[in-house]
């Protein structure tokens, strides 16, 4: 299934791109594909990132969200995340 999340959060876009490697060798296989990418936002030292993905593990997704370091580094980087599903139209 296809998912987009944004991320909003104090840091860089290359502090996304490190925590994000760091769960991808942790929590291999929830995904088969995932791009993401810095959208503009007009905060200073905030950084704003849009992902799609197609998860192919919900249940490890699950594990993953709720692990200690996910909520560390969403205190540490005031982080928010709204999650969406993505429906195929054509």
């Amino acid at each position: 299934m296809n998912i987009c999340y944004t991320s909003t959060f104090e840091g860089t876009f290359e502090d996304f791109n490190s925590v994000m490697s760091q769960l991808r060798a942790e929590f291999p296989g929830i995904t088969d594909a995932t791009e993401s990418a810095e959208i503009e936002i007009d905060k200073e030292g905030w950084c704003k990132v849009i992902t799609i993905a197609n998860v192919v593990d919900f249940d490890k997704m699950r594990e993953l969200m709720a692990s200690p370091k996910v909520a560390e580094w969403d205190k540490k980087y005031n982080n928010t995340d709204v999650v969406y599903k993505l429906e195929r139209i054509n």
